[in-house]
């Protein structure tokens, strides 16, 4: 293996590091001890050659890979034709689907959440079984029944809250009304 020697004039000692030789010659290595090339990476600036302009669209380039992309604009006259294809082979099966037909077995983390506040394990219960047990906890919390406890209304405002959540799921999937058995 040759040895490489820093490039920072005057200096003797061995190069075991590389740097780009500039921003447009990325590829092209200089070499530098340890001491150099922390002085060397500290006055590193990539874009000193560029102008404000360049360096905005180079920041909008990098979110991409700065890789090409096809302009979708409304400037193509088969662009609304395009994009309802796409529309309808995406979601064509579903333009007849009411809520109930959905799989019911898929369940949001906030209707997941709510049950937990309740304090139930079963997802599948009933409306009519939740709504008795959010009653039950509310009874158990309300000022009304065991007087004024301020850690009470905190959870009374949470267990509102997740009662709401569930409300919505169950009308918005349609699951069972009666009681499970």
């Amino acid at each position: 293996m040759t040895y490489r020697k820093c490039s920072f004039e005057g200096c003797d000692q061995k190069g075991d590091y590389k740097a780009p030789s500039s921003p447009d010659q990325l590829k092209e290595y200089i070499w530098f001890c340890l001491k150099h090339i922390k002085d060397y990476n500290k006055k590193w600036n990539y874009f000193s050659d560029m102008t404000a302009d360049e360096i905005e669209e180079f920041i909008e380039n990098d979110i991409i890979g700065h890789r090409k992309v096809k302009n979708m604009s409304t400037n193509d006259a088969n662009y609304f034709e395009k994009i309802n294809k796409i529309s309808e082979n995406m979601f064509g099966d579903m333009h007849n689907l009411d809520s109930s037909q959905l799989n019911p077995t898929l369940y949001s983390s906030k209707y997941l959440g709510a049950l937990a506040t309740l304090g139930i394990e079963d997802k599948n219960m009933s409306i009519v079984d939740i709504k008795s047990k959010f009653k039950k906890i509310v009874k158990e919390l309300h000022p009304d029944t065991v007087g004024p406890v301020e850690n009470n209304k905190e959870k009374l405002v949470k267990i509102l809250e997740a009662y709401k959540v569930i409300k919505e799921h169950h009308g918005k999937y349609g699951q069972a009304k009666s009681r499970s058995t």
